[in-house]
């Protein structure tokens, strides 16, 4: 690989960047949004690295049409030449950093969806941590109450451990992706990936459905339903818990398809 082609190579790697993070959007599928500034300046660095690169090479290869080969010192001059090493090029294997660019251009890898999802299917997901202050009371309206799938898996945990109360009887909405769920279990699953970094740490937050019929593996569904409790046995483990669904609507997906 020559200088000139490497210095190509990071011009688009920051013009891919540039457009999965202002064009397209698709930047949220493998980070969270809040990377948007920091991508935005690192596509700019790779863009003005490559265009220097560039220049530099083309200044270069304009000086050397001007300059005399023999400088009287016997055919060897001052450089490494002599030695029948080039230096100008890379190794072949840095073309691979050409994947990423077509990865993004014409493969454009989509969110995590149910694949993903349905590998961590025989165990359940930690409950997430209440906020600081503890959950907000819930309205006293009839009307579903939309929450994240971390909220409710939260509320859920906490009603299981401490006051049915809480949670039970109330609707809630939630919105995911349809994974199925294993051969022995009823229902099936409503699944939202939680990310803290980028899809690389990524962990399902899934949900049983039972009373409304599956729709395809990752469709993505809006279920109005209530929290059912798990059977006494249970009101101590870790579980998956149970949403008895009223009503579904399918959705596209959300711009931001994790949590």
């Amino acid at each position: 690989m020559t200088r000139a082609a490497q210095n190509l190579l990071l011009i688009l790697l920051g013009a891919a960047i540039l457009w999965i993070t202002l064009v397209s959007g698709e930047y949220v599928n493998y980070v969270r949004p809040g990377f948007r500034h920091p991508l935005v300046a690192a596509a700019a660095a790779l863009l003005a690295l490559g265009a220097a690169g560039l220049r530099r090479e083309w200044r270069g290869a304009g000086g050397d049409d001007h300059e005399p080969h023999d400088h009287g010192h016997g055919g060897h001059g001052h450089g490494h030449g002599g030695h029948g090493h080039d230096h100008s090029r890379g190794p072949r294997v840095a073309w691979l950093l050409a994947l990423p660019v077509l990865a993004i251009f014409v493969i454009a890898p989509p969110a995590l969806g149910s694949f993903t999802a349905a590998r961590d299917a025989g165990r359940a997901a930690p409950p997430p941590a209440p906020p600081a202050d503890g959950f907000r009371p819930l309205p006293a309206s009839a009307g579903p109450v939309d929450m994240t799938m971390g909220e409710f898996l939260g509320r859920a945990h906490e009603a299981q451990t401490g006051d049915l109360s809480k949670l039970e009887g109330v609707p809630v909405r939630l919105t995911g992706f349809v994974t199925p769920s294993g051969d022995d279990e009823r229902g099936w699953r409503l699944t939202r990936m939680k990310i803290a970094c980028c899809a690389g740490d990524a962990v399902p937050f899934p949900v049983r459905v039972t009373g409304v019929p599956r729709p395809p593996a990752d469709t993505w569904v809006r279920v109005v339903g209530v929290w059912e409790p798990p059977p006494p046995s249970k009101r101590h483990r870790t579980v998956v818990h149970t949403l008895r669904a009223r009503s579904l609507q399918k959705i596209d997906k959300p711009k931001n398809p994790y949590e």
